[in-house]
């Protein structure tokens, strides 16, 4: 369990993780304005941003991630795609 160590000569991280920028599904859903999902993710238990990044970095996550917010009810592939792109750190 090493802390980071913040040396002056290090860049910024390019891209923070989503962990790191989010509190949680619903700070993430409100900035990329799609908080009529809110409910959804709340239903379903999948508030932890933690648990989000955890499903997108197995094998075959992103795909196992687009399925579930399909299943979720998130039926606009624009708004799926979004949500993914901002877990993995593309947004």
């Amino acid at each position: 369990a090493g802390g980071k160590s913040k040396s002056a000569s290090a860049p910024p991280p390019a891209v923070k993780r989503a962990s790191e920028r989010w509190a949680d599904s619903t700070a993430m859903l409100t900035e990329l304005e799609l908080t009529q999902y809110i409910s959804q993710f709340e239903e379903e238990e999948m508030t932890s941003m933690q648990l989000l990044e955890d499903i997108v970095n197995r094998s075959d996550g992103e795909k196992e991630l687009m399925e579930a917010l399909k299943e979720m009810g998130i039926k606009k592939m624009g708004h799926r795609q979004t949500i993914v792109g901002a877990v993995v750190g593309k947004i």
